[in-house]
């Protein structure tokens, strides 16, 4: 026989590798993972006699995922060494010898030693290790101690049924958890995500424990799965296998995250093609799908065991009926806390019921579904030809729904969980799994819309008040909540059609409302909200919302105060939904300013703009009251230099910050930075004379210390000092800690000092290579005469904000103020500039800037 070296083993499993590229998109890949299994077998086995351990009492035995036969390129090669006792001092060497051998050939070893009393103790101790035991494998040795080990774990008391089944379901509970509930993270995990193989793992578990049944033919002819869901398991294990083994392909380190850059190279190799991101976009919807249908078919056969084989079997006859008491109607009926159905057929006969059973669980807040309904539902659904809300009872059903208290919660999520949806709405076939290849969208676009939902429900409850405090108080008095909750449902539904999805949603959304018979107020008002959805994020965070233009002008688009408070309850959730790391205070602070500027609008009248003097001459009164009267004077002396947009831009707790630090001032430039007088971020106030290039210094200075720049308040003095204020946060969103404060100071500081410029910082973000973001300039109401408005889209690359604060200085432009937004790989930049003679841009100047800022950044 021929001596292995780690060398030959090496070139071995290299050729593997190249073979399964090679032949990977015509081959099976259960074939692919039969065959490495196999692969493994033989070398283990033959490694097994060159190490001369057949000789010895030992059984080499594959466990884990090896011992279910799911060996994917870079797996794990785990196993078991079995003896009867304790191993001789000369066995232990070879084992050792064994073992490194296998390192030394690249592989990851997961290998154990135990003699059989020390399986059942430590199996009994550890869940992780009685779950590998039982996916026990024969390899090659003493046979007769693998038998003995199989007797072991059949016993009883080992792990029984009910107490491995609650283990196993914890564990499931604790990982969905750290997924955050669902399965449509935009980078899943093929493996751990909810949906993945561990929930399948879940199914096989269950089984075998409860039969030895080891493949999902076998769990079908124990009678724990039906034929329909038998097939739907195996066709999404068949896809998820096919990724994952395309995943370790192109991978050198094991991991399973399905990865941006990672996902590009998969679709290549699974063939999907299209325009741009299309094929991704295929692959990763097919697969959100694939983690969808898997995760609740986990949870109605976990339910479905529960039931059936733990708590007893549950029987409906007249007497259980009787006894229970509950009638819900002549479909239902409240069993032990579980909705049953009293005629089996009935979602086929009468497809309007499955609307009942949703509106059941919101009467009955501590109900569960029982899993033979949830397994009717399944069958009734996939015969279901027509869609149900062309059913007039379904219509009227679907509505009285959406009334009841905790509808969101209670109906709306489990009708998107256990499919309803789909067969519900036409349109939401197209969004279900759409995922959008970017950083900034986090979830899927129905899970988004399903979490917006979540979130304008959570207003209602008492610990929202602290993070949105103004949807708290606003979102319980809105009248009629059907309206905002099916402007919700249709905000993004258009999305993947191409065209505007907010025109064409408003589109769908309009039909919706005339199908289900709403009036032509409220049709207008929902196909209005989904039209305008965007609209108040536009304008808080991308204009200058203390000027009253264009509070005039958001005002007149919105029209009453009943559409505003829809649409700022819409927006918010949406913002919230999007991605956790995007709401923070200083968005609730833009938000509560444009909200109360509009309120203000609304009870002045139409015919007027707002007068900004007042809240300038409110400010300053404000900030008079809280000094001592020996400062009044001082101050006032101090405000005389000072324009009027610099008392409206600036609170009056910042103004008299800003003062005491100019009071104690004993050298230039000052730069002090706080957490306590800016709402949602930490100020930074410099006051200098001002001097060429000092908002690139500023931004730069800021850039190169990974800290990000949301808003810029740029002030200069009748007598050419600047009172500059930028506000700032670390890259997730929390205030500067002391260290960083004082850092940065000390940095600004030295650049504003010295003539010589910040060096552009040229690290990048290697997540930003697999993204494209077409470089935009647009000039906004260009009849402006005392400044101009510029929007820039771009790829938020580093340095961005300096480079463009480069080309400003270039061509002798004014900073007046800036709003700084990231959404995802894409910066959306607002600007409000002056020419050299403190004027609008003229449209020579609008051009010169365009072009040097897309030659700069194209």
């Amino acid at each position: 026989m021929q001596t292995l070296s780690p060398t030959y083993i090496k070139q071995q499993r290299e050729l593997l590798k190249q073979q399964e590229l090679d032949n990977f998109a015509q081959t099976d890949v259960n074939a692919l993972i039969l065959h490495r299994t196999l692969f493994c077998d033989q070398l283990l086995c033959q490694l097994w006699q060159q190490f001369q351990l057949d000789h010895a009492p030992l059984t080499l035995i594959a466990v884990g995922g090896y011992g279910r036969q799911e060996m994917f390129p870079l797996s794990d090669l785990d196993f078991l060494i079995l003896s009867e006792q304790p191993n001789s001092p000369e066995v232990e060497q070879k084992l050792r010898d064994f073992i490194q051998f296998l390192w030394d050939c690249s592989f990851d070893v997961g290998a154990s030693v135990r003699t059989l009393s020390e399986c059942d103790e430590q199996g009994r101790a550890d869940i992780s290790i009685a779950t590998n035991l039982l996916e026990s494998r024969y390899l090659c040795g003493n046979a007769e101690n693998f038998e003995k080990l199989t007797a072991l774990l059949s016993q009883p008391d080992f792990w029984p049924r009910e107490t491995f089944f609650k283990a196993k379901v914890e564990e499931k509970q604790q990982r969905y958890q750290r997924y955050n509930n669902t399965s449509y993270n935009l980078e899943p995990d093929i493996k751990y995500s909810p949906g993945g193989l561990r929930d399948l793992h879940l199914i096989y578990w269950i089984a075998l424990r409860h039969s030895h049944a080891i493949t999902l033919q076998e769990i079908l002819q124990a009678g724990l799965l039906y034929p329909e869901e038998y097939g739907l398991l195996q066709y999404h294990q068949q896809f998820l296998f096919k990724v994952r083994f395309a995943l370790h392909l192109i991978l050198k380190r094991y991991d399973n995250r399905l990865l941006f850059d990672r996902q590009v190279k998969i679709a290549e190799l699974l063939g999907y093609q299209g325009n741009g991101n299309q094929g991704v976009e295929q692959m990763m919807k097919r697969f959100f799908q694939a983690l969808q249908t898997i995760s609740g078919l986990s949870d109605v056969l976990t339910k479905h065991y529960r039931e059936h084989f733990l708590v007893g079997r549950f029987v409906l006859n007249k007497s259980a009926v009787q006894n229970s008491r509950i009638f819900l109607d002549r479909h239902f009926l409240l069993q032990n806390n579980l909705i049953c159905l009293i005629q089996e057929n009935g979602f086929i006969t009468e497809p309007d019921t499955i609307l009942d059973l949703f509106y059941h669980l919101t009467a009955q807040p501590q109900a569960e579904i029982h899993s033979s309904v949830l397994r009717q539902l399944h069958i009734a659904l996939k015969q279901q030809r027509q869609p149900l809300s062309e059913l007039p009872l379904a219509r009227e059903k679907f509505l009285r729904v959406l009334s009841q208290p905790n509808a969101i919660a209670r109906a709306i999520i489990p009708m998107h969980q256990y499919g309803v949806f789909s067969a519900y709405l036409p349109q939401w076939q197209g969004i279900e799994g759409l995922m959008q290849f970017d950083l900034f969208h986090v979830y899927t676009v129905d899970e988004h819309t399903m979490r917006v939902l979540l979130t304008l429900e959570r207003f209602l409850q008492p610990e929202s008040e602290s993070d949105y405090p103004i949807c708290h108080q606003v979102f319980p008095t809105i009248a009629d909540r059907t309206l905002l909750y099916i402007s919700a449902l249709f905000h993004d539904i258009a999305k993947g059609r191409g065209g505007d999805h907010a025109e064409l949603g408003a589109e769908d959304v309009r039909k919706f409302a005339q199908q289900h018979g709403f009036d032509a107020r409220e049709t207008a008002c929902m196909e209005w909200l989904v039209k305008q959805h965007l609209l108040m994020s536009t304008v808080a965070q991308r204009r200058d919302i203390y000027d009253p233009e264009v509070v005039m002008a958001f005002a007149e688009e919105v029209q009453n105060k009943v559409r505003l408070d829809l649409l700022l309850c819409l927006t918010v959730a949406d913002i919230c939904a999007t991605n956790q790391t995007l709401w923070n205070s200083w968005k609730l602070a833009l938000f509560t300013t444009l909200y109360q500027s509009t309120l203000k609008q609304f009870a002045q009248g139409m015919d007027q703009l707002l007068d900004n003097q007042k809240t300038i001459d409110e400010n300053r009164h404000q900030a008079l009251n809280m000094l001592n009267p020996s400062q009044q004077q001082p101050i006032q002396t101090l405000w005389q230099r000072c324009p009027d947009d610099y008392f409206l831009r600036n609170t009056p707790k910042e103004l008299v910050w800003h003062f005491e630090l100019l009071e104690k001032m004993t050298q230039q430039p000052l730069v002090k930075i706080s957490n306590r007088f800016s709402d949602g971020g930490t100020e930074v106030f410099v006051y200098c004379q001002d001097q060429p290039n000092l908002f690139y210094k500023v931004v730069a200075t800021i850039g190169a210390k990974k800290i990000s720049i949301h808003n810029a308040k740029i002030s200069t003095s009748l007598d050419g000092y600047v009172l500059d204020t930028f506000i700032v946060t670390e890259l997730n969103g929390d205030l500067l800690p002391f260290d960083r404060r004082r850092d940065l100071e000390k940095s600004l500081t030295t650049a504003l000092t010295q003539e010589k410029l910040p060096i552009l910082s040229s690290s990048s973000n290697p997540k930003l290579a697999h993204f494209q973001v077409k470089t935009d300039v647009r000039f906004l109401d260009t009849k402006k005469a005392e400044h101009t408005e510029m929007e820039l889209f771009a790829l938020d690359k580093a340095g961005l904000l300096a480079a463009v604060s480069q080309v400003f200085s270039e061509l002798h432009l004014n900073i007046i103020n800036a709003k700084i937004t990231t959404v995802g790989a894409r910066a959306e930049d607002f600007f409000m500039l002056t020419n050299a003679q403190n004027k609008a841009l003229n449209e020579t100047e609008r051009h010169q800037l365009e072009a040097l800022l897309l030659a700069r950044l194209g």
